[in-house]
């Protein structure tokens, strides 16, 4: 489900059962989603947030705070574990 009102970048990968909408609490108030983002399976995505450059979105991870460019985050609510990096990395051709 992808809320009306939610901004997405280009090359973003987005697996089965993904919710990224607002937040009941906050209404109006939608997700941008930035370039080259990996989105898997069951994650939730709910309020005003940003969802950094090349980041990627753990399985069944909450996101309602923001997120920055190259992170891998995971839990609920989603936390940053580490900066992505190395050799699977998009380039900023792609």
């Amino acid at each position: 489900v992808i809320g009306a009102g939610t901004e997405m970048g280009k090359n973003i990968k987005i697996f089965q059962n993904v919710t990224i909408g607002g937040d009941p609490s906050t209404p109006g108030e939608y997700p941008t989603i930035e370039d080259g983002v990996i989105i898997y399976s069951g994650a939730v995505i709910a309020g005003d947030v940003t969802i950094g450059k090349n980041s990627i979105i753990g399985a069944n991870s909450t996101v309602v705070s923001n997120i920055p460019p190259d992170s891998v985050a995971v839990g609920s609510p989603a936390k940053r574990v580490k900066e992505r990096s190395g050799p699977y990395r998009r380039s900023e051709t792609e």
